[in-house]
């Protein structure tokens, strides 16, 4: 037996659970948490040549890190720059500055459907140790879990891809030495606030592009350093087009530099006028890459092509206009992947480079029949009417509008919107807004009716105004074309919403009393008490309270001669805002009792009501308020939230609680381009500040 005298109490490394023990005959050791020391940063390149100006800004901001971060950067840059390439490079270089790990996320900002803040959130949790089980289910409690983690540690994070300043609000870490990188092409000017300054990244240096070319042809290509030397000047400093003369050459080690050249050069190897800065045809980069695909593979890269767009495509949607099954289309995404045509950010989505997207859409335009470049349209037009509808009437049951103007519309329990409309619909937001001009291109006058009447939801939920905007031009258009004088009342009222939520009130009175007319003409009363409730609204917004009461008193008495008890409670609901406290509280009692009592459960019209008991009821409204709150996120209705949030911060005594419930809601209003509200929240933040 060991002297005791000569035992030393110490341990090198790290270890969930250390246990002492003496003259013990067996010891049992149970692991405990990981070391929460997360390293989640993608590889780096391994020499780095290019974006000296950039490095050098990252460098000067080491200055900054301290107590009082995180120091945050925002690298910005058109598509294919490479800031995520230099963020990389960089994080590495410097990574022992900081000590507490790496935490990485891709925001998708080349996608439509951003990460949600949520999701992210949870990947850091599990990576700074926090079991799965013990990770709370809401945006809130999980950012405060993150922040006290991070608080007073030395973290390197980077949020790539990244859409908007909200969403990255929600993922900086607690006060403490950090350094938070972001990359992104919008714009960030409301960071500066958060510790953040801007970065701008130029497109790749002729001597970066020679290295990245090395990385896929190693040395020989500085054997022909001519016919090297022109290759980069084609590419033009576009990763993507130099990733396709890398594989090229990795492919084919026999082949000489010049004869790539001249392969590339040559006019017949593709059409495309495609240019870039006046340099020569990127196009003929990405023809020699298209001659090298499989047949499918060819025909998948022109279909996709035809797409209003190349950005998050849905390969349900690829396999319509083809007309294949989506399995057989998994090796051919991995084909188009390997040739960096597409990329697969998402499982079941791919995106396209906008410059590779013009050169498939030409080489469609030589190759593809007219009959057969129109037949793709069109089964591109006809998938995105069927998730609509399918979408609209498992989301709004109720909403007489869909089954009666379109009686021969089909729900389709196969199509991908019927497993969970709400996400279908918020994925395609962007590809229905485009297939809606796409439709009106083509002459689809009733197709567009039908996506404009299907997209209230994205309103209704997202408040996405911008959209019915953009849509409901083309479809006042089509209404007209088709002489649907009570769609088009339905579309100017929809309009009308649109207007109140960009503070065009006055707009939105116009186009409601046009639609009371086209209503009233057609002796639809069902259709005049919306208008009419629009209208009402819009006006109490202006603060013009009398008409607005005249108005609302008016759809309430509508309602009742019409006798739908969703339709009365939503009159008592909104004629509720602009009544005393008294009046008001009672139409909203009837408006809750009405919600209850309707046969499927309109969770997002019983927070609005119990929002609006909490503002009647004034200061003794914080209760009301909070089971708001939690209907609202309970149901993800996150514009509801963002306004209930902002009721309790009017309430809250503590400045510093109302600010963060501020700060909270101008996130998401500035997630969903609401610049009224965001602007009234920021003003508040002032003043508190």
């Amino acid at each position: 037996m060991a002297d005791e005298s000569d035992v030393t109490n110490a341990m090198s490394g790290a270890a969930g659970n250390v246990v002492q023990a003496a003259h013990v005959g067996e010891i049992h050791l149970h692991s405990g948490p990981r070391d929460p020391r997360p390293r989640q940063l993608p590889g780096a390149i391994t020499k780095l040549v290019n974006q000296k100006r950039v490095l050098r800004q990252l460098d000067e901001a080491l200055d900054a890190v301290g107590d009082d971060g995180p120091v945050v950067r925002v690298l910005r840059g058109q598509r294919g720059s490479g800031k995520s390439t230099v963020a990389l490079h960089w994080l590495h270089g410097n990574a022992a500055r900081f000590p507490d790990g790496q935490l990485y996320a891709n925001l998708g900002a080349w996608t439509d459907q951003t990460s949600a803040p949520a999701e992210v959130l949870a990947g850091f949790l599990a990576g700074l140790g926090v079991d799965r089980s013990q990770i709370p289910a809401d945006l809130e409690s999980r950012t405060s879990m993150f922040r006290s983690l991070t608080h007073d540690r030395s973290f390197q994070i980077l949020l790539d891809d990244a859409v908007t300043p909200a969403q990255v609000r929600s993922l900086l870490p607690g006060r403490g030495p950090s350094m938070v990188l972001v990359t992104g092409h919008g714009s960030f000017g409301t960071l500066l606030q958060s510790n953040a300054a801007q970065v701008d990244v130029q497109p790749l240096e002729d001597e970066m592009a020679i290295v990245l070319l090395r990385t896929f042809a190693g040395d020989r290509i500085d054997e022909e350093p001519t016919a090297r030397d022109a290759l980069v000047s084609m590419c033009a400093g576009l990763p993507s087009a130099l990733c396709v003369v890398g594989v090229l050459l990795a492919e084919s080690s026999h082949l000489a530099l010049a004869e790539l050249v001249d392969e590339l050069n040559d006019p017949a190897t593709g059409i495309t006028s495609v240019t870039v800065g006046g340099e020569p045809s990127l196009g003929m980069v990405f023809d020699a890459g298209y001659s090298r695909l499989g047949r499918l593979a060819q025909r998948t890269y022109r279909v996709l092509g035809l797409h209003p767009h190349g950005d998050d495509v849905s390969v349900a949607a690829l396999a319509v206009a083809l007309g294949v099954p989506d399995a057989s289309l998994r090796p051919v995404i991995r084909e188009l992947h390997h040739l960096r045509m597409v990329d697969q950010h998402r499982a079941g989505r791919v995106t396209m480079h906008k410059l590779v997207h013009e050169h498939a859409r030409s080489v469609a335009g030589a190759v593809e029949e007219s009959s057969a470049r129109l037949a793709v349209e069109r089964a591109y037009v006809a998938w995105y009417v069927t998730g609509a509808i399918t979408a609209d009437a498992a989301l709004l049951p109720q909403r007489p509008w869909r089954a009666e103007f379109f009686p021969g519309a089909i729900v389709d329990g196969s199509h991908p919107a019927a497993a969970d409309a709400g996400a279908w619909m918020r994925a395609e937001r962007t590809n229905l807004r485009s297939a809606v001009a796409l439709a009106f291109k083509l002459g689809e006058l009733e197709s567009v009716l039908r996506l404009c009447v299907s997209q209230w939801w994205l309103f209704l939920a997202e408040k996405y105004a911008d959209d019915l905007l953009a849509t409901h031009a083309r479809g006042l258009q089509a209404a007209d074309g088709l002489g649907a004088d009570v769609v088009k009342a339905l579309l100017l009222v929809q309009e009308g919403f649109a207007h109140r939520g960009f503070g065009r009130f006055r707009d939105a009175i116009t186009v409601c009393t046009e639609a009371i007319r086209l209503a009233e003409s057609a002796r639809r009363a069902d259709l005049a008490a919306t208008a009419q409730e629009c209208a009402g609204l819009a006006a109490f917004d202006a603060g013009d309270v009398p008409q607005a009461v005249a108005l609302l008193r008016r759809n309430l008495e509508l309602a009742e001669n019409i006798g739908d008890p969703r339709r009365i409670a939503l009159a008592c609901l909104h004629g509720a805002k602009p009544e005393a406290p008294e009046r008001a509280l009672v139409l909203l009692d009837r408006a809750y009792e009405g919600f209850r009592s309707l046969p499927v459960p309109e969770p997002q019209n019983l927070a609005k009501v119990l929002l609006w008991q909490g503002r009647k009821l004034g200061v003794e409204g914080g209760p009301r308020l909070r089971e708001a709150l939690s209907l609202a996120t309970e149901h993800k209705h996150q514009a509801d939230r963002a306004e209930v949030l902002e009721a309790l911060a009017e309430l809250e005594n503590d400045v510093a609680v109302a600010v963060e419930l501020y700060r909270e809601a101008l996130m998401i209003y500035e997630e969903r381009g609401l610049v009224r509200s965001a602007l009234a929240v920021q003003e508040r933040l002032t003043d508190l500040n």
